[in-house]
């Protein structure tokens, strides 16, 4: 298997991508990551790196992220605007017609979005963690609240039933903190990493450290330089209202995914019309099911070339 890094240039800025394959004559698989501004390379090349048997796999730092860290203003355009020049690139310079995109989290928000507006030349779009619509929140609510109840925690209980259900996307009662403890529970009880899938932020952390050594201290810069840019324009655009795209899509989510709940997908999903369609539900995973589950996710990824 061959890893190669190179910087190319995208809309005037540098931009770094990691390639993995071993033939490249394989179809092209892009990887969106999430965040924003958080590369996940280093989670590829250790959890998803068997798909460089059947793909030439790419890992895009994108523009402020890990190696193409950069001071420059982010928008939600202009992050499309930059995919959309990676992806005509990919296809020149592999000879390609079209390529397959896999977003997760952020990066699904910021694939669907392409696959909607440029179609042509994407041969298959896989969205993992893929959110839909702010008013998720009550999803992510009521499990705090049977989670809570389940563990006998009286404080955490009395607490939320204080708080109460929120209407839409709000909470009646100091919005922000009342989200961010509900968020708070949500991680804690295995909303973004089930507690049954064996994955260990402890070599997570360390996994990062190898990949970029020295440049860590980029990583950790572009993502909350990212942040500060994209996550403000993504929450005034947040709802998906795409409701049918010109791609075949798979859509794959961990079952106890409370980050982007899986309720609120299903719901989105059932109503999309796309040339083919397919939504893969994982056990014993969460937001994070694509590493969680790596063997049952790479599995779904291959199954679309044979």
């Amino acid at each position: 298997m061959i890893f190669a890094g190179q910087y190319i240039t995208i809309n005037n800025s540098k931009q770094n991508i990691l390639k993995m394959y071993t033939s490249e004559s394989n179809p092209v698989l892009l990887i969106l990551h999430g965040g924003p501004g958080s590369p996940d390379r280093p989670l590829v090349k250790k959890y998803n790196s068997s798909l460089a048997e059947h793909f030439t796999i790419v890992c895009w730092d994108q523009r402020g992220s890990g190696l193409s860290y950069c001071k420059d203003k982010l928008s939600v355009n202009l992050m499309i605007s930059d995919l959309h020049e990676l992806v005509k690139w990919l296809c020149r310079e592999y000879k390609k017609e079209k390529i397959y995109i896999a977003g997760h989290s952020w990066g699904a928000y910021l694939g669907l979005r392409y696959v909607s507006m440029y179609p042509d030349n994407v041969a298959y779009y896989i969205g993992t963690g893929q959110g839909i619509s702010s008013n998720d929140e009550i999803y992510k609510y009521n499990f705090a609240v049977q989670k809570a109840k389940q563990s006998g925690n009286k404080k955490e209980t009395e607490k939320l039933l204080l708080i109460s259900a929120p209407k839409g996307k709000e909470y009646q009662s100091d919005n922000a903190e009342s989200k961010k403890y509900v968020s708070k529970l949500v991680h804690k009880y295995g909303g973004y990493i089930h507690p049954d899938s064996g994955f260990n932020m402890n070599e997570y952390l360390s996994l990062y450290i190898k990949c970029y050594k020295f440049q860590v201290f980029h990583l950790i810069k572009g993502i909350s330089h990212s942040l500060k840019f994209l996550e403000k324009d993504m929450l005034a655009n947040e709802n998906i209202d795409i409701s049918s795209i010109d791609v075949p899509i798979k859509i794959i989510m961990g079952e106890q995914d409370y980050i982007c709940p899986v309720e609120e997908t299903k719901k989105w999903y059932g109503k999309l019309v796309a040339p083919a369609k397919d939504l893969v539900i994982i056990k014993n995973a969460a937001h994070m099911v694509n590493f969680e589950q790596p063997e049952n996710w790479n599995k779904e990824i291959i199954s679309l070339i044979y």
